[in-house]
């Protein structure tokens, strides 16, 4: 019989069978005493266990490299060694056995981990590093480690041990050095029940008080969220303390004279934290099969989940009166509102519920309600009443706070807890934020980030300017900084990288029935992948079964379709509640939200999206392809071209809700436009098309009906990709690869000469098989570097959108997110550097290629007209001389080396000069006055006082002399040329720091300017990654 249908498999051990077999065993289950299962320290021996038993047959000794995983946290190479202080390598007995490791990284950082969670590392290039494999990331950090581990791998057992440099303690130790001072009563197995029985309280008490996420304070003071005295540096934030003590926040706005710490650690690695654990249940459950799902559904279905660190608690709005058992009310005060509840509430303009006008994005707040509410509760409804249908995360002081239905929403949907007071509220901390709004965005909500503009010390200063402050003066200001949805993604430095390697478009759309049968029909579009900045543009006509507009869904499943009102046919509506109906779909309201084309293009002019485009006259233009879709006699192009109009509106409908979500600006000057054809058109305007590759005649139609049918993309059964074309074929290495080769499937070539052409290529790349699996190797050390471009265009382009709020966003974790830039613009230099080897691979073989698409890719444009592949290798030296890159990925702070910034380099020059003549001024004073022990004392805008010696200070001292300060024995003089130079160098002081502080923002500015090679370059390996892959399918 085999174990999974044993019977014995679903009973625990007994305690000396256990023992008898080697307690080190990872599979081994703690004995149940009495009905309830032991902790692994239930044995209750004194002192602490360092070792496993002396049978125990662990195969893992000092110098072994190894995969460790933590709870909530990714598999990370580690190095095996013994503990510094301590020397032992095990703790723990059975199922709690444990094993020291150090987890490889620049700053490395030790603890203990689990037996149970560590693989032995046998590299970084083996099928389980790979995509779908279960060590795969691709966060910049674990690839780090990887590299670290690979030149570990390389040496001997011994010469491994001297890269355990890590002797600092770990916090799991610091909680274990608690844990064992409970009690010291009953330190064998022969204790009495009662005993027994107060270890258990004690442990459920401290657990509870462990668990506990958030002290509950009382918020009824009249002074609550007076934002004052928040001091950014009493506290320190960690992700994985969400909601702990968040009250603290209030308690310090409503009491300025009390400073209060918020009991939060930071945890910068998984080493350093240890999650809370629920409470072990009494009753043995029996095991179940775990359900066989693929990475990505795995995946999708943890963004639906609640932190696992958190005890959820369901939500406690149940209506009625009275308070629940944790003393918070059943019912909160939001919910007694009557203009707020359904049925009666009523739009910005007045507008109620049953008008067809009505608006439900905004909320009428009577003005009544707003002058009995705090100033910072009033800012809070004037934000929710133009947002009333997104969760505001609101920013007080470094936490993130939640009220009334939105705090409703986050103990539901994000498992906070709410803090006690009549009405609901929640919050986390700013550094927990990517977590938080992930969740919200994954199930359907729309995000509103709100930050502080200004300090405390900024609105004191504001304050003092004016001659009659109000209480609604003496609130720090605050702006709405970003909205986040589905299909409005940008992943930004708050936010954590996608993991999921598919497009996510944003669809708008906007339809015109030809004839009253609604026989024909005609379909303007426009969709765009955020993650990556690209718009496709187009109009089509379509049949009465919409075949085409069925198509395009198929091929670009969109994650947020946006519509205008009245707009769409029944039949289209249709087909969006048939084959999208858990997508979030949103009506505008028509001319002001879903613009017309010719204010469309009047917007796009006036606004200077495109302003560094342009021509010699200084006229700014459009992208070819809106230029395409404008009239031929309109030089300036304002009006729409024939048969294009519908598409323009779309653009417009898509330009109004990038601009509310306030990334209009960073998104549409990439410039990155193409026109959509459907492909069972025959491509006679290819050459609009920005793609390289791209251009055919004849390609296949396989639309959604046919697709689902032969399970190209996704089975019938799971809806996940296993089983598929697409995952037989997909040996992708790249994430880019990943996606140009899912369009290629879609629209299958069925043109003879490209078919050829690509049978060729997997041709070619067969003969050269070594040369071949050596590219394919540096293929999968690549980031996806199409989205890292965009995320730098995003940073870039801020140094010339000054106006955004992001600009003015006071953030505490400011040098963690500086760390996060240089990290991700790091990795990308690194994955174009790898590129260049790949070429320089192919270079030396391209000569015997049969494919010119393969030719193309290998040959360089510069040395050969027939190549595509941009030289940028003249630009990649000039970015490693920039500035100190390693210094830069520790301090988060760029210094760039002389020539780079003329800006920065001014200054400092300036600085220079002028310490070289406050030192020469001081030589002559001493000269002048006779005296060789004259010193300059000072420090900030009291520098450069000349210190004398009271003894020595002549009498006939010069007049232009100024007493400045004294201290015993000694006395300090300023002259007036010693003021001016003061000035001058602290001027030139701001000026560096202004310049150091813009340094970053204009390195990738500068680094964007060469965008055009940089994503030619990347188009290029996609195309490539693409050809590996049939190859290895082939072979």
């Amino acid at each position: 019989m085999s174990r999974q249908s044993s019977l014995l498999s679903f009973f625990p051990m007994s305690e000396a069978k256990r023992d008898g077999d080697g307690g080190c065993s990872p599979h081994s289950d703690a004995e149940p005493e009495g009905g309830r299962m032991l902790s692994p320290r239930g044995s209750g021996i004194r002192g602490r266990t360092r070792a496993p038993p002396t049978d125990c047959d662990c195969e893992f000794s000092p110098g072994d490299l190894v995969w460790a995983k933590l709870e909530g946290y990714p598999w990370w190479p580690c190095l095996v060694y013994k503990h510094p202080t301590e020397g032992s390598l095990f703790r723990g007995r059975g199922r709690s056995s444990r094993i020291h490791v150090q987890f490889f990284d620049d700053d490395p950082s030790r603890g203990w981990v689990s037996i149970r969670y560590i693989r032995p590392y046998t590299g970084s290039s083996g099928r389980d590093t790979s995509r779908g494999g279960i060590f795969y990331s691709s966060r910049p950090e674990i690839r780090r480690a990887m590299e670290l581990a690979d030149a570990a791998l390389q040496k001997e057992k011994s010469e491994r041990l001297n890269l355990a440099v890590c002797d600092k303690p770990s916090e799991s130790e610091e909680e274990d050095d608690e844990e064992m001072e409970v009690s010291d009563e009953g330190d064998d197995f022969g204790t009495s029940e009662e005993v027994k029985r107060r270890k258990r309280q004690i442990a459920r008490k401290q657990h509870a008080e462990k668990s506990k996420k958030r002290k509950i304070m009382d918020s009824d003071s009249e002074r609550e969220y007076s934002d004052m005295e928040f001091k950014p540096d009493e506290a320190s934030s960690d992700e994985n303390s969400v909601g702990v003590a968040d009250s603290d926040a209030s308690e310090s706005e409503a009491d300025p004279g009390k400073k209060v710490k918020r009991p939060i650690k930071v945890s910068p690695k998984p080493v350093l934290e240890k999650a809370s654990k629920p409470p072990q249940n009494n009753v043995s459950v029996t095991p179940s099969r775990e359900t066989n799902l693929s990475a990505e559904i795995k995946y999708k279905l943890s963004s639906f989940a609640a932190p696992e660190c958190f005890d959820f608690q369901p939500s406690i709005n149940g209506g009625g009166t009275g308070a629940g058992a944790d003393g918070n009310p059943t019912s909160w005060e939001h919910d007694k509102i009557d203009w707020l509840q359904d049925g009666k509430r009523k739009d910005a303009r007045r507008r109620r519920q049953n008008d067809p006008d009505y608006d439900p994005n905004t909320l009428f707040v009577p003005e009544d309600y707003l002058r009995n509410c705090t100033p910072l509760m009033r800012k809070w409804w004037e934000m929710k009443s133009q947002n009333f249908d997104s969760v505001l995360f609101y920013k007080v002081g470094k936490f993130y706070e939640l009220f009334h239905m939105d705090a409703v929403i986050g103990v539901n949907k994000m498992g906070l807890s709410f803090m006690k007071g009549t009405f609901a509220h929640s919050g986390f901390p700013e550094i927990a934020f990517d977590r938080y709004c992930t969740i919200l965005v994954q199930k359907g909500y729309k995000v509103v980030r709100v930050e502080q503009i200004e300090t405390p010390e900024m609105m004191e200063a504001r304050c003092r300017a004016l001659a009659h402050p109000t209480k609604y003066d003496r609130v720090v200001r605050r702006e709405i900084c970003r909205v986040i949805s589905k299909g409005t993604q940008t992943y930004g430095i708050l936010d954590s990288d996608d993991l999921d390697s598919h497009n996510k478009y944003l669809l708008c759309v906007k339809e015109k029935v030809d004839d009253s049968a609604g026989l024909q029909r005609t379909y303007g579009v426009c969709f765009v992948d955020t993650t990556v900045g690209k718009f496709y543009l187009g109009q089509f006509s379509d049949d009465r079964h919409c075949s085409r507009f069925r198509t395009l869904l198929a091929h670009h499943i969109p994650v947020q379709i946006l519509f205008e009102r009245g707009n769409p046919s029944a039949e289209t509506q249709k087909i969006f509640k048939g084959l999208l109906p858990s997508t979030a779909q949103e009506g505008l309201i028509a001319g002001s939200q879903f613009w017309d084309a010719s204010k469309t293009l009047k917007t796009l002019i006036e606004k200077g999206y495109f302003q560094d485009k342009e021509n010699p006259s200084g006229e700014p233009i459009l992208p070819p392809v809106i230029k395409s879709m404008t009239a031929e006699t309109d030089s300036l192009g304002l009006t729409p071209g024939e048969n294009a109009e519908l598409a323009l509106s779309a653009l417009g409908c898509c330009v109004f809700y990038l601009k509310k979500c306030i990334i209009d600006e960073e998104l549409l000057s990439m410039g990155k436009f193409e026109e959509y054809i459907p492909v069972d058109v025959d491509i006679a305007k290819e050459q609009n098309l920005s793609s390289l590759f791209a251009k055919t005649s004849q390609r296949m139609v396989l639309d959604g009906v046919t697709l689902a049918n032969l399970e190209i993309l996704q089975n019938a059964t799971t809806g996940s990709e296993e089983g598929t074309l697409l995952e037989n074929i997909d040996t992708c290495c790249t994430p880019f690869g990943r996606r140009l080769l899912k369009q290629w499937l879609c629209a299958p070539l069925c043109n003879p000469s490209t078919i050829n052409n690509r049978l060729d290529a997997v041709e070619d790349l067969l003969a050269e098989a070594a040369k071949m699996s050596e590219i394919r190797d540096l293929l999968r050390k690549l980031p996806d570097l199409e989205r890292l471009l965009s995320k730098i265009h995003s940073i870039g382009s801020s140094l010339k959108n000054q106006d955004h709020p992001g600009n003015r966003a006071i953030l505490y974790e400011e040098a963690r997110y500086s760390k996060k830039k240089i990290v991700d613009f790091l990795s990308a230099l690194e994955g174009f550097k790898i590129i260049m080897e790949i070429i320089s691979i192919l270079e030396d073989i391209a000569d015997d290629f049969t494919s010119k698409t393969l030719r193309q890719i290998a040959m360089v444009k510069s040395k050969n007209p027939e190549g595509r592949f941009p030289d940028i290798k003249a630009e990649l030296e000039r970015w490693d001389a920039a500035f100190d890159h390693n210094v830069a990925r520790k301090t988060g702070v760029v210094n760039p080396k002389t020539g780079f910034d003329t800006q920065y380099d001014k200054a400092l020059e300036d600085i220079s000069n002028i310490e070289e003549g406050l030192r020469q001024y001081l030589e002559k004073q001493r000269k002048r006055l006779g005296i060789k022990a004259v010193m300059y004392w000072g420090a900030g805008k009291n520098r450069y006082q000349m210190e004398i010696a009271e003894g020595s200070v002549p009498a006939n001292l010069p007049d232009d002399y100024v007493l400045k300060s004294t201290r015993k024995g000694f006395k300090r003089y300023w002259t007036k040329d010693l003021e001016k130079m003061l000035n001058e160098i602290i001027n030139a002081e701001e000026r560096r720091d202004t310049a150091q502080k813009d340094c970053m923002k204009r390195l990738f500015y500068n680094f964007d300017k060469s965008s055009e090679d940089w994503h030619t370059a990347v188009e290029c390996i996609a195309v490539l990654g693409t050809k590996t892959s049939t190859m290895v399918y082939s072979s």
